[in-house]
């Protein structure tokens, strides 16, 4: 049956040694915590090595001076003798001495050039480990060795480690096993945590939004269980805004496109020239309508997805108030247009971003007012910067205010069906506010209107 064959792997897909996909994390806290094991054993080996390299010399002194008198008593008792005598008197000295006592030929030694030359001075000189005492006798080329000085009875013993080795490693692999198992007990509850973060991860990759994310256990991971839920309530937003905006802007195409179709159908069948310039006027007029459309939604879009961040900078605020005036003039329809800017001083706002605000602003007031529309700008007494759009139209309800901001809302009521608005434009507004840090709001205008105020900090 179809469905019991093994799934395929999309190409270029392949799969860890250990069957977790690609990408996954394959650690384990057992493996961190061998790892910190072998970590500790071979730090405790290098500080002991130091240790042993930095008291070597402190050792072979030490010996050299402890054995000063027996090696010069021992010499000075068989230096008189001759060769057989000699070596019967060392032979009798190794019975009784508790380490070995010999006679061996000066070349038989790998001894180093300063060695060779303190025995030449008359001294003697600590070798090997274990340690071996050498000294040179007056004449000839026999050198008197006493040691190994730690062997004890058993000639066995001699190819054993000391004892002191053997401690130190003891001590070195039980401090690295209580290094892994305190890791491992340690990273045990956060291996979890991190774990299922990861399939919720995983899930949330593969499209599953409506993933749960865990509560970790812990609170290491806390700050990131708490800004993936964030971050996901954001996409979720974002996802539902885009079709949102997907659907209004296939709505509101609709009846431009339909009237232009409808032109375009009229303006060739039309044989009158007069009729023919005035079906070609209102096709323009659609096109500036889709072109308004398409401006106003990318930007919309934008703002919404965080595309275009405000990046706030001293300038003259006025004077941009002034110029986006000089600039909309033509658009309102008719009506009068006065700017009041009371600042002192320059003004932190993006000159980028802020004439979008403006403009949409401007136009929905002038869509809506009997004749006058008043632009205002003052700071207060906290510093925060304030703008206002203000008209002499019939207003906006208290309850209806909020609503306003919603894109591709428009409010019902004949006010709105004589406006040939998107709803974008105070969306657009809003979005303006807020990536300035301020916020916009729609109250009464002394004029008798509305008045659209925006705030941020100055």
């Amino acid at each position: 049956m179809d469905d019991a064959r093994p799934r395929t792997r999309p190409p270029g897909a392949a799969a860890s040694s250990d069957g977790s996909p690609p990408g996954r994390a394959r650690a384990t806290p057992l493996r961190v915590a061998a790892g910190l094991a072998t970590a500790a054993l071979a730090l405790v080996a290098l500080v002991q090595s130091l240790v042993l390299l930095a008291a070597d010399d402190l050792t072979d002194d030490y010996v050299r001076r402890f054995m000063a008198g027996t090696v010069a008593l021992v010499v000075e008792d068989i230096a008189p003798l001759s060769g057989p005598q000699r070596t019967a008197r060392v032979a009798e000295l190794d019975e009784r001495f508790a380490y070995p006592v010999t006679l061996v030929a000066r070349e038989s030694l790998a001894l180093s050039g300063a060695e060779r030359e303190r025995l030449a001075r008359g001294e003697h000189v600590v070798a090997g480990v274990p340690r071996r005492v050498i000294a040179a006798l007056p004449d000839g080329d026999a050198l008197l060795v006493l040691g190994p000085l730690d062997v004890g009875a058993n000639p066995e013993q001699r190819w054993r480690l000391p004892a002191e080795l053997w401690r130190a490693l003891g001590v070195s692999v039980g401090l690295a096993l209580a290094v892994g198992l305190l890791a491992w007990w340690l990273l045990r509850p956060a291996w979890r945590d991190l774990r299922a973060l990861q399939r919720a991860a995983d899930a949330i990759a593969e499209g599953r939004f409506d993933t749960p994310i865990p509560s970790p256990r812990g609170r290491l991971f806390a700050p990131l269980a708490q800004a993936l839920r964030a971050t996901l309530a954001r996409l979720a937003a974002a996802l539902s805004t885009q079709r949102e905006l997907t659907g209004a802007v296939s709505h509101e195409l609709r009846t431009p496109l339909a009237r232009l179709r409808f032109g375009l159908d009229a303006l060739a069948a039309e044989p009158d020239a007069d009729a023919r310039q005035a079906a070609a006027a209102d096709c323009e007029r659609d096109i500036e309508e889709l072109e308004a459309l398409v401006d106003a939604s990318l930007t919309f879009a934008r703002l919404d997805s965080g595309a275009l961040r405000a990046e706030p900078a001293p300038g003259d605020l006025g004077a941009l108030l002034a110029a986006e005036a000089r600039a909309l003039q033509p658009l309102l329809g008719g009506c009068r247009l006065e700017v009041q800017a009371s600042l002192a001083g320059d003004v932190s706002f993006d000159a980028r971003l802020l004439p979008y605000a403006l403009r949409n602003g401007l136009r929905n007031a002038a869509r809506h007012a009997r004749g006058e529309v008043r632009l205002l700008a003052w700071r207060e007494d906290d510093g925060a910067v304030c703008v206002a759009v203000d008209d002499d139209g019939p207003g906006v309800p208290p309850q209806l205010r909020e609503a306003a901001f919603e894109p591709f809302r428009r409010l019902e009521g004949e006010r709105e069906k004589r406006s040939r608005g998107y709803g974008l434009g105070l969306a657009i507004v809003r979005r303006v506010a807020l990536a300035h840090g301020g916020l916009a709001r729609l109250e009464a205008s002394p004029a008798g209107g509305a008045r659209l105020l925006l705030r941020w900090p100055g």
